[in-house]
């Protein structure tokens, strides 16, 4: 059953989603990731849910995964030989047919193909968490009114001369200016 988009930008999670797999899952993560991170605008929203498909995609990846050696533990027949002196003669046979799922002739390709996705995703994520980061920084959050008249986000940096920092900066690091080189 396809969610409505609260936002006028906002895309059916469904959009996100293959075959059998659920769409609900995907809308329960995502609005876990608002929740726990609670963005505060558009581009913060972009992020969290950029944050969130790319998890999904990643445990969709580790799924598949699994698929194949399951697939491959599956049609595992045992041969248990055993030398003269009744011990097996391949203690690790199990382990060996499973390594063989990544041969050529095997399911080499799609494994190799499903180590680059979850690279990718990993890195997807990596990179949306670090920009999540560094726009929050320097600006103060959003803290619910009570009886006091709700302040605007300081747009020109973190308030440096707060109680316990004595007119000191904070260290901070600085915002990554270009993505990591691998």
């Amino acid at each position: 059953m396809p969610t409505t988009p609260k936002h006028h930008f906002e895309v059916d999670v469904t959009t996100f989603t293959i075959g059998p797999e659920l769409g609900l899952h995907l809308g329960h993560l995502m609005a876990t990731a608002r929740t726990d991170l609670k963005p505060r605008n558009f581009p913060e929203r972009h992020l969290v849910d950029e944050l969130a498909i790319s998890k999904w995609r990643a445990i969709r990846v580790s799924l598949m995964e699994k698929a194949v050696f399951e697939h491959e533990s599956v049609t595992f027949k045992p041969r248990a030989l055993k030398d003269e002196s009744g011990d097996l003669f391949e203690p690790h046979e199990d382990m060996y047919h499973l390594a063989m799922a990544h041969a050529p002739e095997r399911h080499a390709t799609v494994l190799a193909a499903l180590g680059r996705l979850e690279i990718r995703y990993a890195r997807q994520f990596a990179t949306a968490l670090r920009l999540l980061i560094a726009l929050r920084r320097g600006t103060t959050p959003l803290v619910p009114a009570t009886n006091a008249v709700a302040s605007k986000p300081n747009i020109n940096g973190p308030n440096l001369k707060g109680p316990n920092l004595k007119g000191k900066e904070t260290p901070c690091e600085p915002s990554p200016t270009a993505p990591p080189v691998i």
